[in-house]
């Protein structure tokens, strides 16, 4: 099925169609978070808005799809890993093409963590 287009913006990265938004998630008391999803729904990640602000924090980005470089895509369920600190303040395609490339990249450390930030061994 494919994804519906309304309210999501469309950017082009790596040859493949991805789409963008920012909206509330009531499962996570309304934190305000930015979703990214491939138009086939193999890859889905969101982010929490301004976690660069937050002290003493790493921020952490959700995956939920199947497709994402360095993770087995036979895992059911979340899986956070911690990602670098991109000024997430403003949201623009220009980070979202950021979290896209990153979350592709060959070359990073992934480390698993769960819904607390505390590394999983």
């Amino acid at each position: 099925m494919a994804v519906s287009r309304k309210l999501r913006r469309k950017i082009v990265r790596l040859d493949r169609v991805f789409y963008w938004y920012v909206a509330p998630d009531y499962d996570d008391a309304g934190v305000h978070k930015l979703h990214i999803l491939s138009e086939d729904k193999k890859f889905i990640v969101a982010y929490e808005l301004e976690q660069a602000d937050k002290p003493n924090w790493r921020p952490i980005l959700v995956v939920m799809g199947k497709e994402f470089e360095g993770l087995s895509g036979d895992y059911t369920g979340y899986r956070r890993v911690l990602t670098p600190i991109w000024q997430d303040n403003l949201i623009t395609p220009k980070l979202v093409g950021e979290i896209i490339d990153w979350c592709y990249s060959k070359e990073k450390d992934l480390i698993l963590v769960n819904w607390m930030g505390e590394i999983l061994t």
